[in-house]
């Protein structure tokens, strides 16, 4: 998994548990079209921490957001009510796609911070949700293979679809 980041392995793979606060709170960002706010979210940056939101599902690292708090964040120090690591709760792909279910339409590309390559083992072909038909079942749009978004889930992890 050379090349990505601790957040990208925290948010695409491994066995899904039951949904959690944190979860439902993403769930309701998208639900609402709106982030919760950095002080809601009790965000603060720490000076010492073993966690921080790199290592956190909901880290977009490159872009320096979360998908569940608004505005920009610190990758190695930041934390918030809202930290969830690899294996605690729902991966967030599959939060979109229940989100998908119920609103019965997908993300708009434009949401699913989409970008052209992403990194080895996490790019689009690697994702239960690409389908060879270049299309994605939770954001609209076509998708080459080695295109990747902010919310891959690699294929046999998470819940069955």
């Amino acid at each position: 998994m050379a090349g990505a980041k601790e957040s990208a392995v925290a948010k695409s793979t491994g066995r899904q548990k039951r949904m959690l606060q944190a979860d439902g709170a993403f769930l309701n960002a998208l639900a609402q079209r709106k982030k919760v706010s950095k002080k809601e979210a009790r965000y603060r940056v720490q000076q010492q921490s073993s966690d921080s939101c790199v290592k956190c599902k909901f880290n977009l690292g490159d872009e320096e957001k979360c998908h569940v708090v608004r505005g920009k964040i610190d990758n190695e120090h930041g934390m918030s009510k809202y930290y969830s690591p690899k294996g605690v709760g729902m991966l967030p792909g599959d939060i979109v796609w229940e989100h998908v279910k119920s609103a019965g339409k997908k993300l708009a590309y434009g949401e699913g911070h989409v970008i052209k390559k992403g990194a080895p083992g996490f790019r689009c072909k690697d994702c239960k949700y690409y389908l060879y038909s270049r299309d994605c079942l939770i954001i609209e749009g076509k998708f080459t293979p080695s295109m990747s978004c902010g919310f891959i889930v690699k294929l046999r992890s998470g819940t069955k679809i």
